[in-house]
């Protein structure tokens, strides 16, 4: 539902959808073995829905930071490995509970909020996964992609993510 106008709106909307996720990932209708279908159904539904409003974020505030038009910060929203990556980095992740504990890890470093977008922009989608840490207190994506020849890794943090764009002045999305 294409409800938002604002990057700001979007970012709220955003956090709502993985809300929802999150919830239908611990289960809504049920907590215990087997998973109830109508969790597995919500998950896919707000996945679909939030990948259409992270493109649509990513794209945007990309575009306005390639002219100069938003302030750039520089707030980490998660880790990115760009030595050796591969799809199986994200068990690496999951493994750790989150990006905050593979940065100590070697071969990954912060990741900041302009190259996350990138990431968001460019992975492939063969290879996407994603964590959620306990008590909702994390939402990751996994993702994995190649530039200019170089596989890299990337965990995101949607709830950092979210706080970033939050952090930058509202726009109008285009």
């Amino acid at each position: 539902m294409w409800m938002r106008a604002t990057w700001h709106e979007c970012a709220a909307e955003l956090d709502a959808v993985s809300q929802q996720f999150r919830k239908a990932y611990w289960g809504t209708y049920s907590n215990s073995l087997p998973r109830d279908p109508r969790d597995d159904a919500e998950m896919v539904r707000t996945s679909k829905e939030g990948v259409q409003i992270l493109r649509a974020l990513a794209l945007a505030v990309r575009s306005e930071q390639d002219f100069n038009l938003v302030p750039p910060i520089h707030v980490v929203v998660g880790a990115v490995k760009k030595e050796h990556a591969r799809p199986e980095d994200a068990a690496q992740v999951k493994q750790a509970c989150g990006y905050a504990h593979v940065l100590a890890l070697p071969g990954y470093t912060p990741l900041h909020l302009r190259e996350a977008l990138n990431k968001i922009a460019h992975p492939d989608p063969r290879s996407a996964d994603y964590f959620i840490g306990q008590g909702n207190s994390a939402h990751e994506l996994l993702l994995y992609g190649s530039n200019r020849g170089h596989n890299w890794f990337a965990a995101v943090s949607v709830l950092r993510l979210v706080s970033a764009i939050q952090a930058l002045p509202d726009t109008a999305m285009q």
